[in-house]
């Protein structure tokens, strides 16, 4: 095993110990780990030599040896396919897949296999800082004994993602390793980036990956990603959303750039987020979603537990209640599943039905919704209008997050 720090700097030689130059990084393929390219430092240019031409290598005796007859080509960028461990990977800002974290890359650790060198995984411990400041100056005996004594925290490169990949193979790979996390957890990770790398990152997601991670972040955070975002990327990614949640970051906007938005995303979905913006925040309207399933109370049980498995997971999300509504739209009552699955399948729905629909106006203020939901212990509260009419459904998940944002 080997560090990076280790070894940059060091002289290189060739076949006939005649100086080249210096060590100044390693090109990998970021896929495998595996060193490709060494590259050296000559006066002002930088030349390329393959790895199976590096006869020996140890920072123990401080230098690197060529083979006979190397050619050495101009080194290029560090672009496409391949990524340089110096200019890419140290210092840069990482994600950490395994502990669902940004952290800062201080050194990388390499192994040798047989005849090849491999990125193993990087450093971000106090050991890996402390071996970076003092590498060149220390022998490299007296460097490990010094950052043996302090904690090493390294991350396998299998479970790294990187902030700002160079490549379609790389941001390939990226996209695989975020999509295995929960959305809060992509969250925390977005949290932690700067505003340019939170545009990278968010532009590696899907959309849909992208909306779920984005409902999660805090609402500061929300504003500036889609602030940051092309016009018609940032309106595709509200329309994956609900609806109350793209109406807060809307009304977090400038107008001009709210306006924009609603002009570029679909018809319907403008019109309904469009609707919400016209709630105060701190009002049952501007708390409640207008996306979720009802029920027909001329349906029989069977009927509405086959609407159930039919519908769209979306419309779902936890609810354990069901809202009915007449042919005028005006809600008739509720229905909780616990008691929709305890009567026959032949029965009427409204068998089932809570009469009580304890329903609030759009105009409620949020201390009455907070009492609601305190006195009858819900998960949801229906919303109406001044007619009757259903117009909305308040969850616990956003009345949580709405008094966890006044603090």
């Amino acid at each position: 095993m080997v560090h990076l720090s280790e070894i940059l700097g060091l002289p290189v030689f060739d076949s006939e110990n005649k100086r080249l130059g210096k060590l100044d990084d390693l090109k990998i393929d970021p896929l495998t780990g595996l060193v490709k390219h060494v590259l050296i430092r000559r006066n002002s240019s930088t030349l390329s030599v393959p790895w199976n031409q590096v006869e020996t290598f140890s920072p123990e005796t401080r230098k690197v040896g060529l083979r006979e007859g190397v050619e050495m080509l101009p080194a290029g960028g560090c672009e496409g396919e391949t990524l340089c461990l110096k200019r890419n990977v140290l210092d840069r800002q990482i994600i950490d897949t395994s502990g669902r974290k940004v952290v800062r890359v201080n050194d990388v650790l390499l192994e040798l296999s047989n005849s090849d060198l491999y990125l193993r995984r990087v450093e971000v411990g106090l050991a890996g800082a402390v071996r970076r400041l003092v590498a060149g100056i220390l022998a490299p005996r007296l460097v490990r004994h010094l950052a043996g004594g302090l904690s090493e925290r390294g991350i396998p490169w299998d479970y790294v993602g990187l902030v700002e990949p160079q490549s379609a193979q790389i941001r390939l790979k990226v996209h695989q390793q975020l999509a295995r996390l929960h959305p809060a957890d992509v969250a925390d990770i977005i949290e932690d980036l700067g505003r340019m790398e939170r545009r990278e990152l968010v532009s590696l997601l899907d959309t849909e990956t992208a909306a779920q991670a984005l409902s999660e972040v805090e609402p500061s955070v929300q504003a500036t990603v889609v602030e940051d975002m092309q016009v018609e990327k940032a309106a595709d990614l509200l329309e994956e959303m609900q609806p109350d949640e793209a109406a807060d970051i809307l009304g977090d906007l400038s107008e001009e750039r709210s306006k924009a938005l609603l002009g570029a995303m679909e018809k319907d979905d403008a019109e309904e987020v469009g609707e919400l913006l016209n709630f105060d925040e701190d009002t049952a309207g501007g708390l409640m979603t207008t996306e979720f399933f009802r029920a027909d109370p001329g349906w029989t049980v069977a009927q509405t537990l086959t609407a159930l498995r039919e519908a769209d997971p979306d419309l779902l999300g936890e609810m354990d209640e069901i809202p009915l509504t007449d042919a005028g739209g005006r809600l008739v009552g509720i229905v909780p599943l616990v008691r929709l699955v305890r009567h026959g399948l032949d029965e009427p729905v409204t068998s089932a039905m809570r009469r009580d629909a304890r329903a609030v106006f759009s105009s409620a203020p949020l201390e009455e919704v907070v009492e609601r939901f305190e006195k009858y212990h819900l998960r949801g509260l229906a919303v109406i209008d001044e007619f009757g009419a259903l117009i909305g459904l308040i969850t616990i998940e956003d009345l949580l997050s709405r008094l966890a944002q006044r603090g």
